[in-house]
């Protein structure tokens, strides 16, 4: 009769046959306790609830991916990008950096006063950043709100979908002019948020920026700012990118976004875009602090600048009304034929080649966007593409 167990059987005669399964039986507890091990550092390192991020090297440029509670973003995006965040703070804040046109002293009086507008979610995440980073909370404040305490006027969005585009989808695109003092030069990161209350979305902007610049959620909702000048300006109001990104982690739709606009103190003078992909459509919210009237797409376009031309009707030959109506005669040259081979954002005159940070076409409708930044003007540089959904960024096509 066969023996039924073969690798048991041991005998004087064979004195090799028990060593060497003496060793196989090591080999295998060892092996069964490497796979144990790695088991653990596998999920001890892979983002849950936020109880850790990660920062990843994608396409060429770096993404944040933060997850859970406020505190929990907060920490590991201060862990994950300290030098730059401290960097950041020294060139943008204190006396000498970007704004040293300001006073240091003016800007931190002005973010004093603007913090207390601002969501207390957003002000423990932000509390939670400086200390992982080892910067100070009120100059950390100071670097999300310094556009708002000083106006700056520069910029250029706009979203078209329908009839203007060659398959009807929504299509957004929008340039970040602005003077940075060569901070996006090591600054320039996307974060993938997934906080634990609210919809998962990315930002396009630098280390140590929780806000929003140009913001795309997972629920197809796009959105950027313009500043401009309103009649009725106040630091008594949520800044202008603590807007942005309340509508990102909250709005499902246009509808919604428009009820935030409406019943959110806001604090200056805006043009801001928001956009959606199902089903494609699009406003511009012009703003000051006391009110806020909606210019909605015509023809399946709407474009922003620098200057109202519904809330107070400005003049039309003010000077940043130039880019508004370049990508207008490019919107009429292409009407019907605008794809995704079509990078408006970049046409000459459209940017500000002097000072463009960032430049970026986002499809909402998938999730794919492709963005430049970095350096000096980004229009000039390649192009990236990426996707993101809910639970993170991935290179695209």
């Amino acid at each position: 009769m066969p023996d039924q167990h073969p690798t048991a059987r041991v005998t004087v005669d064979e004195p090799h046959d028990c060593w060497r399964d003496l060793q196989k039986q090591k080999q295998s507890i060892w092996g069964f306790m490497g796979f144990l091990v790695l088991c653990a550092l596998t999920f001890l390192t892979v983002p849950s609830h936020g109880r850790e991020g990660r920062l990843d090297t994608i396409n060429g440029y770096r993404v944040l991916h933060v997850a859970g509670t406020p505190r929990q973003m907060g920490e590991r995006h201060g862990r994950l990008l300290g030098n730059e965040v401290r960097r950041m703070v020294d060139d943008l804040v204190h006396p000498g950096g970007s704004t040293g046109w300001l006073s240091y002293q003016k800007l931190i009086e002005g973010t004093k006063v603007m913090e207390r507008h601002i969501p207390s979610d957003f002000c423990t995440e932000m509390r939670s950043l400086s200390k992982a980073a080892g910067v100070e909370y009120e100059d950390l404040v100071a670097a999300q709100l310094f556009g708002d305490v000083s106006r700056a006027t520069r910029c250029t969005s706009f979203a078209l979908f329908g009839s203007a585009t060659a398959t009807g989808e929504l299509i957004m695109g929008r340039n970040l002019d602005y003077w940075d003092n060569g901070v996006s030069e090591y600054a320039a990161v996307l974060i993938h948020f997934k906080p634990a209350k609210g919809i998962p979305f990315v930002t396009v902007t630098w280390a140590g920026i929780i806000n929003g610049w140009t913001v795309m959620n997972a629920r197809g909702i796009v959105c950027s700012n313009n500043n401009s000048y309103g009649r009725s300006n106040s630091l008594e109001g949520i800044s202008t990118c603590f807007m942005l990104r309340k509508i990102a982690q909250q709005a499902s739709s246009l509808n919604e976004a428009e009820r935030i606009l409406r019943t959110t103190p806001r604090a200056c003078g805006t043009n801001m875009l928001v956009a959606q992909a199902h089903p494609a459509n699009a406003f511009i919210a012009e703003y000051d602090h006391s009110e806020i009237v909606f210019r909605r797409a015509a023809r399946g376009y709407v474009i922003a600048s620098n200057h109202f031309r519904k809330l107070y009707q400005d003049e039309d030959d003010e000077p940043w009304c130039y880019r508004y109506r370049k990508v207008e005669e490019l919107i009429s040259e292409n009407y019907g034929q605008i794809d995704r081979s079509f990078n408006l954002a970049g046409e000459d005159g459209v940017p500000i080649t002097s000072m463009n940070l960032h430049s970026a076409m986002l499809y909402p409708a998938t999730g794919d966007f492709c963005v430049a930044m970095g350096k000096i003007p980004a229009c000039e540089q390649e192009y990236r593409w990426f996707h993101m959904d809910e639970d993170g960024v991935a290179r695209g096509k």
